[in-house]
């Protein structure tokens, strides 16, 4: 029987902060690594061509999208032949602790066609060594999946938040719980915070009709008050022992590069455009200032004030059926 490849197929847009630590880690165990690379220009592109399993495939559109991104992915990786089992990791993303040794590993690689895999992440934040508490409510995501010979299935045109996998007919899903999948989105809290404002406008700027109230209860965490645990250092021993060091690798970056596009964005719509949204702090607004090279104002009124003010303080009681209701109505009349 042949063993199938194991490819790792993975979108870039400007990930030099972490690409080094991604691609060491992933060397480990990818047969192929595939990267959709959209006009990095951070230093992204020279730190490929350090890793010999590093195939890179350009991804010019100027605007972020997501879906053409993973179909690109999945059009390079069915180049490849014989039988193929699918890891759809970001940049941010690693396997926790002696993966190779668990009970889902050993069910991803002995799996049959069709069998997609389930994980859960572990959410790191502000350190390697602190994490945001598991949310029971929180689905499993899909990362893994045997397509067999050849990557096919059903797969929808989102712009942002697309599946990572091509879902082929009649899917056998097996959920993995000894495996989880160390996200490092938020181990640098400034830049995810940047970066998930930058996505609410530029999900506005391409979806005019997206609901600043939906888009505030999918991306709003109140920072100060985050309840964090501690988790044991053995999670990084796989990689401790074949070199991998998280804290020499990953580099310092509050994501300076969303305030430049954003500036962009502002320039093309009007900053007034975007008012509904709940990004406005002072601190924000100051660094966008600086790099913009011109003072940018907070530009809602005393309704967007108050709007805000009752999503932040609902924020944590959002599936109250009365806050859904109050919500509901809010999405008819704030657009």
């Amino acid at each position: 029987m042949q063993t199938p490849k194991l490819i790792c197929l993975t979108p870039v847009r400007n990930e030099a902060w972490i690409l080094d630590a991604f691609l060491t880690a992933t060397s480990l165990w990818a047969d192929y690594i595939i990267i959709a690379d959209q006009n990095s220009t951070d230093g992204s592109r020279e730190i490929y061509k350090k890793y010999p399993k590093v195939t890179v495939i350009a991804n010019n559109l100027p605007k972020m999208q997501m879906s053409h991104t993973r179909r690109l992915l999945f059009d390079a990786a069915n180049k490849i032949e014989g039988d193929k089992i699918i890891f759809a990791l970001d940049a941010d993303e690693f396997f926790m602790g002696n993966f190779l040794q668990t009970d889902g590993w050993e069910k991803i690689i002995n799996s049959k066609k069709n069998d997609v895999f389930e994980f859960k992440w572990l959410n790191l934040y502000g350190s390697l060594f602190t994490a945001i508490p598991e949310d029971e409510r929180i689905a499993h995501g899909d990362w893994v999946c045997n397509y067999g010979k050849k990557i096919s299935g059903d797969y929808p045109d989102n712009y942002i938040h697309e599946p990572r996998l091509m879902y082929p007919k009649n899917s056998n899903y097996i959920v993995i719980s000894d495996l989880k999948v160390i996200h490092f989105a938020r181990f640098n809290i400034l830049r995810q915070q940047n970066k998930e404002k930058f996505y609410q406008i530029s999900t506005v700027f391409n979806d005019e009709k997206k609901s600043a109230i939906s888009l505030h209860r999918m991306y709003w965490k109140n920072e100060e008050t985050t309840a964090t645990i501690n988790i044991e250092s053995n999670i990084y021993d796989f990689y401790k022992n074949n070199g991998v060091d998280f804290e020499k690798l990953i580099l310092k970056d509050n994501g300076n590069y969303y305030f430049i596009e954003i500036a962009q964005i502002f320039d093309n719509k009007g900053i007034k455009f975007f008012r509904k949204l709940d990004i406005w702090d002072k601190i924000w607004l100051a660094q966008l200032s600086e790099i913009a090279g011109k003072e940018i104002k907070d530009p809602r009124n005393l309704f967007d004030k108050l709007v805000h003010f009752y999503l932040r303080r609902t924020q944590k009681i959002k599936r109250n059926i009365f806050i859904k209701i109050i919500d509901k109505f809010l999405k008819k009349i704030y657009r």
